[in-house]
């Protein structure tokens, strides 16, 4: 039976691990839509490029299972420090402090932290100054969204494409508190906010870049949030949108 993928085997991007390896764990009360700013700018880390045709080798992605798994791992965390270790939780403090015994502890009742997911996804056609963006979408789908011949692949047939290097990039999604410390997408509560914040996002991005394939966002910015974003390539591959910036305000 060939073994399923897990994200732990390709994902660097491990917030929540680093976070407890410097004694700190979040408290999730802290992470709400009034403890955001905006002003300071957010990122967009791509850490994965691959070939489009090998797509399926890399896992499904789900920002609702990632959402729900990384806030049941930090909840019981909380349980654990309040039950077996007397410890007061303070709702308007951002993390909570964690000692090596402590750690060494919920790792060993809970397993190594869960990493963080890509929620987006951008389709590149070209190489070198001739790559260009040619769709960008959500990979919020807890069924992989290529397996059944997803629409724009299917479109990169056109013999127009011919000959062309195909690639697609999985990107993470961090935002800032108002003391400017990182905060991922799945940190965030409620889940509606998250997901709605994600929604922005992309919406933002195909408007920037008006990628061929899409069919929506493109003649208007309908994100929900002002946007100052940062994308940052970190596959090690390519340097394609590193270190490009989008700046747009909320249409009133």
């Amino acid at each position: 039976m060939k073994k399923k993928k897990n994200m732990k085997d390709f994902s660097n991007i491990k917030p929540l691990e680093h976070l407890m390896r410097r004694g700190e764990i979040p408290s999730l009360d802290y992470y709400r839509k009034d403890n955001l700013n905006y002003e300071y700018g957010f990122f967009l880390g791509i850490d994965i490029v691959m070939p489009l045709h090998k797509v399926l080798d890399f896992p499904a992605q789900d920002l609702k299972t990632s959402w729900k798994t990384t806030q049941d791992y930090i909840n019981k965390t909380l349980t654990i420090l309040e039950e077996e270790y007397n410890e007061d939780i303070d709702e308007m403090s951002p993390t909570v402090d964690l000692d090596g015994e402590q750690i060494r502890d919920i790792i060993y009742q809970l397993g190594n932290p869960p990493v963080q997911c890509y929620p987006i996804y951008i389709i590149t056609t070209g190489t070198d100054e001739n790559e260009k963006v040619v769709y960008i979408g959500k990979t919020s789908s807890s069924n992989h969204r290529f397996a059944g011949g997803h629409l724009a692949a299917l479109k990169l047939n056109d013999p127009k494409y011919d000959g062309l290097e195909k690639k697609i990039y999985f990107g993470c999604l961090t935002f800032l508190d108002s003391n400017k410390e990182y905060v991922p997408l799945e940190w965030i509560t409620p889940y509606d906010h998250s997901e709605g914040l994600l929604s922005s996002v992309e919406a933002c991005l195909i408007y920037h870049f008006k990628p061929e394939l899409n069919s929506d966002h493109l003649k208007e910015n309908h994100s929900r949030i002002p946007i100052t974003l940062m994308i940052e390539n970190w596959t090690q591959q390519t340097s394609f949108l590193h270190y490009e910036q989008l700046a747009y305000g909320v249409k009133l």
